[in-house]
């Protein structure tokens, strides 16, 4: 699966999950604390994939 394409699932998910949480009425730290953590997720996800892997972050 190409980067764009993992990119746009990830986009996904974290729209989606900001609409539950949305519409099931958690409070708006709790919603920003679920959405970064995906979005640190996704960019970890991502990051995996170049050259540089993991072993840069250290």
């Amino acid at each position: 699966m190409s980067n764009i394409t993992r990119s746009l699932a990830w986009a996904g998910v974290i729209i989606g999950a900001a609409l539950v949480m949305q519409s099931q009425g958690m409070s708006d730290p709790a919603s920003a604390g679920v959405v970064l953590g995906l979005a640190g997720a996704a960019w970890g996800n991502l990051q995996a994939d170049t050259p540089c892997g993991r072993g840069c972050l250290q």
